[in-house]
């Protein structure tokens, strides 16, 4: 039986960093993980569990003998080398691979392929929508579904967030500011985002809700880390508050706060994703709006993956 091994590209960034400390604590032994990063990273030792690990060069390593490979950041020559990987190559956004969208946490095992492909998850915060529409869904019949997503610096991964932090100092210094991550300045700002046309394909086919009207607008606000995700909803059946509070109660990974509250202060420990602000408009018991928080690495983002490689492990 071929060993199961797995190599973590960015290995020194955000998200690896949340992600190993859960694969270590899920029990995935130190020797079935390989890390890799860039050239100047490589050599770096990182914990992992009671243990360290050394860095490897991800633009040298020759990716065989691997049951996956997790690619955690866009990195465009990176994808071009992994283009005849003959293992699964595992990341949460598009890019130049051939890839199959598959949502470990609704799609049933037997639905990854035997063959090993590209497999695109779901972002994190489509990820964090999920655990609460899809109870919606089978329980009230989503007839429309409005997102805006408010996003922070650290969707562009630690690259986002070092240039925020850079742009912030040198507006306080009067210095000009440069964007190379973001399309325009970030720092006291925010930018508005063009409509989400992948994101609302990726909904539907999630909610498997085909009639559903649906649409997606995101907006990156100068913050470092976080997610607020704002959502107005129409169904066919109508809610009854107190009984979808309780359903969404019941749902792991969900908890609801009526009280004030924000990513960076509520969401800074645990896995969950909080529900506030939950009303109906006008009293109307069609209609259902909200905010979801979450912190946007370890909510939904990192379980997915989890949940992605618990599939590996037992296939």
């Amino acid at each position: 039986m071929k060993k199961v091994k797995f190599a973590v590209t960015h290995a020194s960034g955000l998200l690896a960093e949340a992600l190993l400390q859960r694969m270590a604590e899920a029990g995935i032994k130190s020797d079935s993980i390989i890390l890799l990063d860039l050239e100047q990273q490589a050599g770096n030792r990182l914990a992992y569990g009671d243990t360290y690990l050394t860095v490897e060069d991800q633009h040298e390593y020759d990716y065989e003998d691997l049951t996956a490979i997790l690619l955690l950041e866009p990195d465009a020559e990176l994808e071009s080398l992994l283009q005849h990987a003959d293992c699964f190559v595992i990341s949460h956004f598009s890019n130049k691979l051939d890839q199959l969208f598959f949502t470990p946490e609704l799609s049933p095992p037997s639905n990854l392929p035997e063959q090993p492909c590209a497999i695109q998850l779901a972002s994190a915060e489509l990820s964090s929508l999920l655990l609460v529409t899809k109870v919606i869904h089978n329980n009230y019949q989503l007839s429309s579904l409005n997102v805006v997503n408010v996003l922070s610096s650290s969707f562009y991964a630690k690259s986002g967030v070092d240039e925020l932090a850079s742009q912030t100092i040198s507006l306080l210094n009067s210095q000009d500011v440069k964007s190379a991550v973001f399309p325009l300045q970030l720092a006291f700002n925010m930018i508005p985002g063009a409509p989400d046309a992948e994101f609302e394909s990726q909904l539907v086919s999630a909610m498997q809700a085909d009639d559903m009207k649906c649409s997606v607008q995101n907006i990156l606000v100068a913050a470092f880390h976080g997610l607020s995700i704002s959502v107005s909803l129409v169904v066919k059946d109508k809610i009854d508050l107190k009984k979808l509070s309780d359903l969404l109660d019941e749902q792991p990974g969900v908890r609801l706060n009526q009280q004030i509250i924000s990513p960076l202060t509520d969401c800074k420990k645990g896995s969950e994703i909080i529900i506030t602000s939950l009303h109906q408009p006008q009293k109307d018991a069609n209609r259902l709006q909200f905010w979801i928080i979450a912190d946007s690495v370890r909510n939904g983002l990192i379980q997915n993956y989890q949940n992605m490689l618990e599939i590996l492990l037992k296939s």
